[in-house]
């Protein structure tokens, strides 16, 4: 198939190329050229910035897709323009949208596809991603504009820029005997391992029924934090003792902790003949190998992690004096 990705030199997106470069399929990228491209000489590169009216339309110029996946539309207007520089000339659009659509305050779990959504302009991410759905949504709806939609949860695995489960495997690869976690590590949030993203909407390329329609994305299977821990630990050959505290008597923010459910269902997804190829276990031992190949050496997270976290000093000194023992 010829294939148009809208970004796909980032994280998510380089598995995606990966994927479907194995099956043979013509690959053109759309993105601003920033991010280096690893495939080029694979894939035919289109240079452009997608936040400029008339952009999409000038680079594409008169090339049809059997298939186009919009890994960055993040509004309305964005949305808008992919539909009318698309209509006519592709024959399947999937847009990559977030769990973060949902409205975290009226959900019910685990969150189906049909759950309440944000309509506060405060939270901007999520609202302008639902905007972007609805968009998509009523141009299937009035003119059968061929759509589909991916909510995803927290991603990981390599090439993982925000490397949020650094905190957890720093610790072990640096044989660490103690590991504090807030909230006594009960927290749970679903996760999906980038590779399985990948496969998720190659198969949904294939899929006519899918358009229209939303689904959720991630693992089949999910654990809590320090069981997700125990298994890095584990995957690894490591040995050692877990604490907890409240998460407001931790001086950093541990990312993905959050003292709430965050599951989501993805048994529309299922039903639809999707098959996970990587458990969490294979993914978790994938985003070891990584990163113990690419340890985080330059510190670029500071809006949304501290680096604070990994003095070891100040870690101790909170198990000693506040730490509570997490069992099995």
């Amino acid at each position: 198939m010829k294939v148009l990705i809208i970004g796909g030199t980032r994280f998510i997106g380089l598995h995606l190329v990966r994927k479907l470069l194995e099956r043979d399929h013509e690959i053109f990228l759309f993105n601003k050229g920033i991010t280096p491209n690893p495939f080029t000489g694979d894939v035919h590169n289109i240079i452009g910035d997608r936040k400029k009216t008339g952009s999409l339309r000038k680079g594409l110029g008169k090339e049809r897709f059997d298939i186009a996946i919009d890994m960055i539309a993040y509004d309305a207007d964005e949305m808008r323009d992919a539909i009318e520089t698309l209509e006519g000339r592709v024959k399947h659009y999937l847009f990559i949208s977030t769990r973060s659509v949902y409205d975290q305050a009226r959900l019910k779990y685990p969150i189906r596809e049909n759950e309440p959504t944000i309509d506060d302009p405060s939270d901007a991410y999520g609202y302008n991603k639902r905007q972007a759905e609805l968009i998509l949504l009523r141009a299937y709806e009035e003119k059968s504009f061929p759509g589909t939609i991916l909510r995803l949860p927290a991603v990981y695995g390599p090439h993982d820029y925000q490397a949020r489960e650094w905190y957890f495997i720093r610790r072990i690869l640096d044989g660490r005997e103690h590991m504090l976690l807030p909230n006594f590590g009960f927290s749970v949030y679903h996760r999906e391992y980038a590779g399985n993203i990948a496969e998720q909407l190659s198969f949904l390329m294939t899929k006519q029924e899918s358009m229209g329609q939303v689904y959720n994305s991630g693992h089949i299977n999910f654990q809590s934090y320090k069981d997700l821990i125990r298994l890095a630990a584990k995957l690894i050959g490591a040995d050692f003792n877990l604490y907890g505290v409240l998460a407001t008597d931790m001086p950093w923010r541990v990312p993905l902790t959050e003292p709430l459910l965050h599951i989501s269902s993805t048994a529309k997804l299922e039903n639809l003949g999707y098959k996970e190829p990587y458990d969490i276990r294979a993914g978790l031992k994938e985003t070891i190998k990584y990163f113990k190949e690419h340890p985080v050496k330059k510190w670029i997270f500071s809006e949304r992690q501290k680096i604070d976290m990994f003095d070891y000093n100040l870690e101790d000194k909170l198990i000693a004096e506040r730490g509570v023992r997490i069992g099995d």
